[in-house]
């Protein structure tokens, strides 16, 4: 944090007004703005309302291609496990109570409807591309994430500890039960070039209660990531946003060596963030393989981050 002091030296003022200005400048030692900590305009919105009561939101369309965006089908161009393979509206909702100036404690659901625009409303379970039925409509993964805001040496810190009950169909048929994931992210602005660079760093381990060799098969107990990403500011609205998945590792539970990792498939994220106003931030964005760039390998989607109160 940084703080303004004023100059108090004036050969006609009494000790009394010093002491008093002085007295004023302490009272506001250790007051710490948030949005002085956090410039960056998603990391602001994702993070949540500077009130001490709030209502965090985000919503996510995640489409099929960039051929047939309104498909059902998206591509798991990751190649990751637990991942759904059918386009989706998922959100999550969560009340944020700040505990500190630069620390919040969130609890919250999730909120889900698979391929919204491609089954009669009737319909409450879907198959996706391996055959497999879902839950079409879910509240899922009750969670309590713990937020800390921090910035040193002008590098903007976001630092994240959730506690997630694995519920939905998808992810209790291979045993989920709960996941305990950390996480943080990094931004450094370059000057006043516009441009900042940053980092994700993501690691996470569940727990499970099917040990058969299908749900073994098909889930893994702990994972790690390194994202790096970039942005450039073009103006208050408007940004230029990329991150990649570039190392991004999940261990099998059917792995024989507790230091066997799966490497996911690279993928490169570049979008549009656009900053309604603080508390209201989009990111449309497409995803591809960087190293086998083709259109039927790619997925689109749009993500809104809305803070209430």
């Amino acid at each position: 944090a940084s703080f303004s002091y004023g100059i108090l030296a004036s050969g006609q003022e009494s000790s009394s007004e010093t002491k008093t200005k002085l007295e004023d400048v302490r009272g506001n030692e250790g007051k710490t703005d948030v949005d002085q900590l956090i410039t960056n305009k998603r990391m602001r919105a994702d993070s949540g309302s500077k009130s001490e009561l709030s209502l965090s939101t985000q919503f996510s369309y995640y489409g099929g291609t960039v051929l047939q965006p309104g498909s059902k089908i998206r591509p798991n161009i990751r190649d990751a496990a637990n991942t759904q393979t059918m386009a989706a509206i998922v959100g999550q909702v969560s009340g944020k109570y700040r505990v500190s100036e630069r620390g919040s404690v969130s609890a919250g659901v999730g909120l889900q409807m698979l391929a919204p625009f491609h089954e009669p409303i009737s319909n409450s379970a879907v198959t996706n591309a391996k055959g497999e039925k879902a839950t079409r409509n879910d509240i899922f993964d009750p969670n309590v994430t713990y937020t800390y805001l921090d910035k040193f040496s002008g590098v903007q810190s976001v630092s994240t500890v959730s506690l997630i009950g694995n519920s939905t169909a998808y992810s209790r048929q291979y045993g989920y039960v709960a996941t305990l994931e950390g996480s943080q992210t990094f931004m450094k602005d370059i000057g006043t070039t516009g441009l900042s660079l940053g980092a994700l760093l993501v690691a996470g381990a569940s727990s499970f209660d099917d040990f058969s060799f299908k749900a073994r098969s098909n889930s893994s107990d702990y994972y790690f990531g390194i994202y790096p990403c970039l942005e450039y500011v073009f103006n208050d609205t408007f940004n230029f946003r990329t991150i990649s998945g570039l190392w991004a590792y999940e261990h099998s539970r059917n792995a024989r060596s507790p230091w066997t990792f799966a490497k996911n498939v690279i993928y490169q994220s570049v979008g549009l963030g656009i900053s309604v106003t603080r508390d209201i931030f989009l990111y449309p964005n497409i995803q591809f393989q960087p190293e086998h760039i083709e259109a039927k390998a790619t997925n689109v989607g749009l993500t809104a981050y809305v803070n209430v109160f």
